[in-house]
This record gives C-alpha cells, structure tokens and sequence, in this order.
C-alpha cells in the first residue's frame, strides 16, 4: 500500500528531504488545482525525491465552487504533460452524477493510449459495486473510491465488500486516511491532506513504536483550539514525553519551542509520521 501525501507546494516536498537527509522518498499527490508553479520542480527538479507521483484533476476545488475547470482544458494539459506523473485522475466534478464523472471518463480516455488513461473515480451512492463493474468493463484495473454521494465518504464495511468482489482491481482511497479502512482492507493506495490539517490545528502525530499506537499531539497553539482525541503536550505522561521529546530531537532537531512556533516544521513531523503508518500497516499480515 502506498499512503500518499497531498501538497499544495513542491517546497514541502524539498524540506522533508532535506530534514531527513534523503532517506525517505515520499508519495506525493498534487491537485491541478494547484499546478501552476509547481509542475517543474515535482516532476524535474525535485523528482529524484520522490517515491510516486500522482496528479489529481482538481474536482474537489471545482465542486466546492474554489475554482473551474474545464474537461477541455484538462484534457489538453494531460496530453502534453501527463506522461510526467505516475498516474492522473478523471475530472470528477460532479460527486452527486456518477453519469457525468462517467462522460468525462469517456472524453479523456478518447484517442489516448490505453496505458496514459486516467483513473476513474467511483462516486455512486446507491450501487458503487455497479459503478466499478463499468469500469473494469472498460478495461481499467486501477480504480479510485470518491465519495459514497455528495456528502458521505466511505466506510470500512462498504471498501472491504468492493475490494472482495473485485479482487483483481487496485483500489485507491481518495482523501481519506481512515485508519480501519487502511488495516483492515489494505487499499492499494489512498491519499490526503491530513497532516497539514493537523499541523493548521497545532497538532502532531507520534507513533509509539514500543506500543504500536499512535497520538495526537496538541501543542497549544494561540489561535487553535484543542480537538477531541488530543493529549496536550504538558499533560503527556512522563515516560512517553520523554520518549517523544528524544523522537523529535534526534529525527529532525526540533523541540518544543520550535514547533510551538513554525508550523512548516509540525508539517514535516506529520508527514513523517505517515511514512511510518504506511511502513507499518504493510507490515500486516495478509487478512
């Protein structure tokens, strides 16, 4: 399984290489949206990185009314520029018209070799196993699960039904990291933009690796606000304070006062982090 991390600027992507001095090469995600001025550097200058490069077509900022994008355009960019990056994502703008993410399907994959077509994105909330089925009709065998409707993402129970009828298929998780969906069924791939969320919310993650659990971090912050689940940084146990103190010490350089007051750095630890959930959810035993 791959986990990978969705960025807004190819700069993260630099300074997590340079911290940990080049011995992690990320999974990266990059959103059309979000392109301009970052093209280049992700798929030249900071390419040798990166583990897997992937672009997704922006949908989510179409469908929340931040942008528009046209099928057209996005088509022309991905004949000249989509031999670049791993994979790329249909234009699914529409997560209520499974129909119309199927038209533009269509549209992209129309004159274009097979091997550069983009992944479909499932959306349907009453029959996503029929959606699916299409799809693999088509010939694909890398899928993406969206969204169950507008409003509803999926669930464990839904993603391991899919999986189990469609064993031969690849499945990637958009946006959602979900931590049951992840170990119990193993997605071929997911991705989100959890760890800078978290990091917006003075929050880090730390995985104990004594007790194969992790934690939510709040850091106080000044203008954030303590979310359900966090343990505040000073009301960390001893031990366990110890034990992160010495993680963030001798992985990064950084302490507290550091982190309290650079959230580009509380980034780089998040995203640290999910190369560890990664490591350790493909060290699970096949179920």
């Amino acid at each position: 399984m791959k986990l990978y991390c969705a960025v807004v600027d190819a700069e993260t992507v630099r300074m997590f290489h340079e911290i940990t001095k080049g011995t992690i090469k990320l999974n990266v995600l990059i959103s059309y949206f979000y392109i301009k001025g970052n093209a280049n550097k992700l798929t030249s200058l900071y390419r040798n990185m990166i583990d897997s490069l992937i672009m997704d077509s922006g949908a989510y900022s179409v469908a929340m009314g931040k942008s528009k994008i046209s099928i057209t355009e996005y088509k022309l960019y991905l004949r000249r520029y989509g031999h670049l990056f791993d994979h790329v994502f249909n234009l699914d703008d529409k997560f209520d018209n499974p129909e119309h993410n199927q038209r533009h399907q269509d549209y992209l994959q129309k004159d274009v070799a097979r091997e550069r077509w983009p992944i479909p994105v499932v959306h349907s909330e009453d029959d996503p196993e029929g959606e699916v089925q299409i799809y693999v009709d088509q010939g694909h065998d890398y899928v993406a699960l969206g969204s169950l409707g507008k409003n509803r993402k999926f669930d464990a129970d839904t993603v391991a039904r899919i999986m189990e009828k469609f064993p031969d298929v690849k499945f990637h998780l958009f946006g959602n990291f979900d931590r049951e969906i992840l170990t119990k069924c193993k997605p071929y791939s997911a991705d989100s933009a959890t760890w800078g969320h978290k990091a917006g919310y003075g929050s880090l993650y730390y995985w104990d690796p004594d007790e194969k659990k992790e934690y939510s971090i709040y850091m106080e912050h000044r203008d954030t606000k303590q979310q359900p689940g966090q343990i505040l940084y000073r009301e960390l146990d001893s031990k366990l304070k110890v034990k992160f103190d010495k993680f963030l010490a001798s992985t990064f350089g950084y302490d507290y006062a550091r982190l309290l007051n650079d959230q580009t750095s509380m980034q780089i630890v998040n995203i640290y982090f999910f190369t560890q959930l990664e490591s350790y959810i493909n060290s699970l035993p096949a179920r």
